[in-house]
């Protein structure tokens, strides 16, 4: 699958979420529950990869990357990316990680950001992409944002 078809899968993915479970994200619940069902929609695509939420091994290890701190020093920092489409164990074969955000999330998008091109580097993800998903009872559902890492 190409970056185009890729992309065009995320988007479907997000309005079929946004189709399918309008209830959950209008109650604005966790994020987790948000993208364990952004998974299974995309389970349905990506039938040759595991899709997994919060998949937090590299082979048998735990999954790592440098990252700075907040004296700007490098240091590993354990990750648990929200979403990963991938064969586990094959490092060739890490197609596409996702960190999710709700727009209820006060926090700012740079950190996932950072953290989705340091996976992408150090654990060779072949795309990333950050979900900025609308939520809540006042949630305008085109306000969703996606970047690409």
């Amino acid at each position: 699958m190409d970056g185009q078809a890729i992309k065009a899968t995320i988007q479907e993915a997000i309005a079929t979420l946004q189709q399918e479970e309008a209830t959950i994200l209008t109650l604005d619940v966790s994020e987790r529950t948000i993208c364990a069902c952004l998974a299974a929609i995309l389970k349905r695509t990506f039938e040759d990869y595991s899709v997994h939420v919060e998949y937090n091994r590299h082979g048998v290890y735990p999954k790592e990357i440098e990252l700075p701190d907040s004296a700007g020093e490098l240091t590993s920092a354990r990750i648990f990316p929200d979403i990963i489409v991938h064969h586990p164990g094959d490092d060739d074969a890490n197609l596409l990680v996702i960190e999710v955000k709700k727009t209820t999330n006060p926090v700012k998008d740079e950190l996932d950001i950072m953290k989705l091109q340091q996976i992408k580097q150090q654990i060779g993800y072949e795309f990333a992409a950050f979900l900025r998903l609308p939520t809540g009872a006042e949630a305008n559902p085109d306000d969703r944002h996606v970047v690409w890492v």
